[in-house]
């Protein structure tokens, strides 16, 4: 290990107590959700003054959605921290916790998963690994990214969201609080 002068002076915080700590985690899917609130709000504010000839921007309901995606990884992720503190106490984390298969993350968090959720963490995992790219890494990975219904599915990643944040408010015995509203997340 390098212990350098300049390590030693870091003011930075070491990275077992961030990896470790479930309120880190719900903060980082706060910033995530607050973005895509506010992406929403912006949307819907241009989609109003629009005329009839203008287009509309559907690819932007892509990234919503994996901002919602990246968010439900983070408070997953979290359950996951505030039930094994110490899983990140060697200095790193397990390869499987590095991956994005939310389904998967879901049932070592010990979460019910229901096959109308399970479909959820699904699509949510698609616009996470294909969303930010036009297409995925193979022919026909990540079709299910251009394919949109709103309100529909932004309303159900939030029910979700709020699901899993008060999951982790009771994995985490109450050291992080769920938010009432996420919607509303980016005016307070």
């Amino acid at each position: 290990m390098n212990n350098s002068a300049a390590d030693r002076r870091s003011p930075l915080i070491p990275f077992k107590d961030l990896a470790g700590n479930p309120r880190v985690w719900h903060e980082t899917a706060h910033d995530l959700i607050y973005s895509a609130n506010l992406l929403v709000e912006a949307v819907q504010d241009r989609e109003g003054r629009k005329t009839n000839t203008e287009g509309r921007r559907p690819i932007v309901w892509r990234t919503l959605m994996m901002l919602y995606g990246l968010a439900a990884e983070n408070l997953i992720k979290g359950i996951i921290v505030a039930r094994y503190p110490s899983l990140a106490s060697e200095g790193k984390l397990p390869q499987w916790f590095t991956k994005h298969n939310l389904a998967a993350l879901a049932r070592r968090a010990h979460l019910p998963v229901p096959l109308s959720q399970e479909h959820l963490l699904k699509r949510l995992q698609h616009f996470v690994e294909c969303g930010k790219y036009p297409v995925g890494r193979r022919e026909g990975e990540g079709r299910s990214t251009w394919v949109f219904s709103e309100p529909l599915d932004s309303s159900d990643a939030v029910r979700l969201l709020q699901y899993l944040e008060e999951e982790l408010e009771r994995a985490s015995g109450g050291f992080v609080v769920a938010s009432s509203g996420l919607r509303g997340l980016h005016r307070r």
